[in-house]
This record gives structure tokens, C-alpha cells and sequence, in this order.
């Protein structure tokens, strides 16, 4: 016997990637927080270049993207820095996957004090530039 356990659920008519509602919600400004971190995905120019429709523009904002997140690993790793996460916390716990095992991080609750930290700051309403680094600004050191 089959059981459904999931279903994909409607998107709008006519829209040209298939996205459901609940994407179309996640991705929108209208539902952003008011103080945007400079790492939203909502903030990224291939995104937003996929969304007017312009394949060539968001083809060359991701390939750009790709290239400085290597540049950075590469830069991150000849200075001996250790990539850490901010948001979670790496577990003793390991699990078996199809592609071998991988180590289980958890949540450690930081993101939610950062959040409130922004949203209860005098910083000025405005929309920051995309920037997904870690690290201030490898490139310049």
C-alpha cells in the first residue's frame, strides 16, 4: 500500500518558473523583515535579474557570485582561517547518508538574538547591498 506523504502544492497560473505561493511569499519584500541582512537571498542581483526575466544578466550575477565564494574559500584556506558557522553549532552526532556520513550541526539560537539585536537598533531603514561573506572582506586583506 502507497501512502502520500507529500504533495507539491499549486503554483499560480502562468507563472514561468512554477513557483507555489509559499516560494513567491519567501521570496518577497512584502514579507521581509524591515531591517534586511546584508546575506537575504532576497537582496541578490542574480535573483532579481531571474525574476524580470533576464536569463543572460542572472546567468553572469550567479557565475560572478560562484567565482568570488571560491575566491574566498581559496583565500580562507591559504590564511589558515576555519570556516564557521554562525547559526549552528557542530554536534557530536553523525549520520549516514547515500553519500557517506555526514557530521549534524544544530541550531545554537544566535540568529533570533541577532535578529532582534537589528530590529531593535537605531540603524537607518535601508535596504543594504547583497553580501553573503563570513569574513568582512577576504579579497582585502
Amino acid at each position: 500500500m502507497l501512502l502520500e506523504v507529500w504533495r507539491v502544492a499549486e503554483a499560480p497560473k502562468n507563472d514561468k518558473f512554477q513557483y507555489t505561493y509559499f516560494a513567491h511569499k519567501l521570496n518577497s519584500f512584502d514579507t521581509a523583515p524591515k531591517k534586511l541582512l546584508p546575506s537575504d537571498s532576497r537582496l541578490r542581483p542574480d535573483r532579481a535579474a531571474l525574476e524580470k526575466g533576464d536569463l543572460s544578466l542572472s546567468g553572469n550575477e550567479k557565475s560572478s557570485l560562484e567565482e568570488r565564494q571560491r575566491a574566498e574559500k581559496r583565500n580562507r584556506e591559504a590564511k589558515n582561517h576555519k570556516f564557521t558557522p554562525r547559526w549552528f553549532d557542530l554536534t557530536e552526532e553523525v549520520t549516514p547518508t547515500p553519500w557517506g556520513e555526514l557530521e549534524v550541526y544544530q541550531y545554537n539560537g544566535k540568529y533570533s538574538e541577532h535578529r532582534a539585536a537589528i530590529d531593535n537598533s537605531d540603524i537607518i531603514d535601508s535596504t543594504p547591498e547583497f553580501n553573503p561573506w563570513q569574513f568582512d572582506n577576504l579579497e582585502a586583506e
